[in-house]
C-alpha cells in the first residue's frame, strides 16, 4: 500500500511539472484547428471527405479553456 501511494505521488508530481507546457501545446493546437475551420475550402473538403474529422475539429475549436491543474493532497 505504501509503495502504491509513493508511486501515485511520483506520478502526480510528474503531471504537475508538465501541466504548463502541455496546456500551451493544447492551446496552440486549438488555435490552429480554429484557423483551419475558418477556411471555407477546408471545411467543405472535410464535409465531403472526412465528415467525422470535421465534427471532432469543431468540438476542439469550441473548447473555452483547459481545466485547472490537479490539486495536491497533503
Amino acid at each position: 500500500m505504501e509503495r502504491d501511494l509513493a508511486s501515485l505521488q511520483t506520478q502526480g508530481k510528474s503531471v504537475e511539472e508538465t501541466y504548463g507546457i502541455d496546456n500551451l501545446h493544447l492551446t496552440v493546437a486549438r488555435g490552429y484547428v480554429t484557423k483551419l475551420l475558418a477556411n471555407g475550402r477546408i471545411c467543405r473538403w472535410l464535409e465531403h471527405h472526412r465528415q467525422e474529422y470535421l465534427g471532432e475539429f469543431q468540438k476542439i475549436a469550441e473548447i473555452d479553456s483547459i481545466g485547472p491543474p490537479p490539486r495536491r493532497s497533503a
